[in-house]
């Protein structure tokens, strides 16, 4: 059998590189993942709508790509690990024992930043002795958190020099000539308060995400980044087939592209911005 194609990645400096959909920080040797929504496809047949159970082996799948790019000795969950709010799901609880069990077999380590959807998740990790960090985890220069609550006083250190995040589930909404729409997730990366921050996309396949481009900033979900100007944060676009595509600032992406959504006379060409994979 021919061997599984790699990830797509680029280097955001020298310690923090885009692989897929994950981050991996060089200098921690970890790999940072958000939004892994498990047991959303129970959730979804409680309500009348039936979607076979696909998210935990896609899941599976690109954290295996991920930790075979990079060899990394361990994994950063920044929250919502299962899905549904009021209660453990019994697909959440398999599937969360299943996801962990599999890294754990890897020699690959753990640790989860509580989520808003994490209720009733401290059980499971406790009974598989993975560390939960509520609300924020401080290593070295990186502050990691889920983003559904203000920053802490912890993430204003010092030493702090990065804001990981998720939850906001970055996404860009692309409309061609024909009005065929196209969404793509993406990381953004930007400055708030002197330190850097960069928002991580879902992992989740079922979460196609917030559309940056067309959602205003009182809309977005984060109160961190209903503080900044977001347009002046940096849009890589990550398709895990075609590769990562560095965008520019939103707000300029946003001026590409508006006349997309006004008229069918303009054209869109992605050569114009630059790529990289490996």
């Amino acid at each position: 059998m021919a061997s599984a194609k790699p990830l797509p990645k680029l280097d955001l400096d020298k310690n923090a590189w885009i692989v897929g959909l994950g981050l991996y920080l060089r200098d921690l040797d970890t790999v940072v993942v958000a939004d892994l929504h498990l047991g959303y496809e129970e959730a979804l047949s409680e309500r009348g709508i039936y979607v076979p159970p696909v998210q935990l082996s896609v899941i599976k799948r690109l954290l295996r790509l991920i930790l075979d790019e990079t060899k990394a000795s361990r994994v950063i969950i920044l929250g919502d690990v299962k899905h549904e709010f009021g209660s453990a799901l019994r697909q959440e609880w398999r599937e969360v024992l299943n996801l962990f069990n599999w890294l754990k077999e890897r020699d690959v380590r753990v640790e989860v930043v509580r989520g808003n959807h994490d209720n009733f998740l401290i059980p499971i990790l406790k009974r598989l002795e993975v560390p939960l960090h509520d609300p924020i985890l401080v290593e070295g220069r990186y502050a990691m958190v889920h983003g559904h609550k203000p920053l802490p006083p912890e993430a204003y250190a010092e030493n702090v020099e990065y804001i990981l995040m998720g939850h906001e589930h970055p996404a860009v909404l692309f409309r061609d000539e024909l009005g065929v729409k196209m969404k793509f997730k993406c990381f953004l990366d930007g400055r708030y308060e002197g330190r850097r921050v960069i928002v991580v996309p879902a992992l989740s396949p079922l979460m196609p995400g917030t559309e940056v481009n067309l959602t205003e900033p009182s809309e977005l979900l984060s109160p961190l980044l209903k503080e900044v100007n977001l347009d002046a944060y940096r849009v890589y676009v990550v398709d895990v087939e075609a590769g990562v595509y560095d965008f520019g600032p939103l707000g300029t992406l946003k001026s590409v592209l508006m006349p997309l959504w006004q008229g069918p006379n303009h054209r869109f060409s992605p050569q114009a911005f630059s790529h990289s994979r490996s």
